[in-house]
């Protein structure tokens, strides 16, 4: 799918999430101590998509007007980022079913990237004007974090 020149960093990070989603997926197919993959999960959630989601938040989304804001292209956004909040909380604090939460992790990040580059990309790029595309690009080009989260325990190998 193109991609404005304006928003190509963030979608760079989705290539990345998706990364991460199939080394979860290949920890938990070899048989990886859920708890060792849970942990990958929390630091990879804190070091990269956090900050990739305040990013979209504040960047994208905070240029929006109140009746953009409600379309279903952003609110589906924010939603998942409330989800993923939800399901790291529970990850951080495991009782039992941590396999699950974790297979729910890697449906959501699947979903979200595809909802972002086929929804709320396009929407962005028609609704915002050519001015508040250029200012966005310069503030994701300060706040792009490259995949650059060094993790010392590579369960997916």
């Amino acid at each position: 799918m193109k991609r404005s020149e304006h928003l190509k960093k963030l979608s760079w990070e989705h290539h990345d999430a998706l990364k991460f989603a199939r080394r979860i997926n290949k920890g938990m197919s070899n048989g990886t101590d859920p708890e060792q993959i849970a942990r990958y999960v929390v630091f990879i959630v804190d070091t990269l998509l956090q900050p990739h989601f305040d990013l979209e938040e504040q960047s994208l989304i905070g240029r929006l007007d109140t009746a953009q804001a409600q379309d279903i292209a952003v609110t589906q956004v924010i939603e998942d980022h409330q989800k993923f909040s939800q399901l790291v909380a529970a990850i951080r604090e495991p009782e039992d079913d941590l396999k699950s939460r974790l297979e729910s992790v890697v449906d959501l990040l699947k979903q979200h990237v595809k909802w972002e580059e086929q929804r709320f990309f396009p929407y962005c790029e028609k609704t915002l004007s050519p001015q508040d595309l250029e200012q966005i690009s310069r503030e994701l080009d300060q706040g792009h974090i490259p995949e650059s989260a060094d993790w010392d325990e590579p369960f997916w190998n």
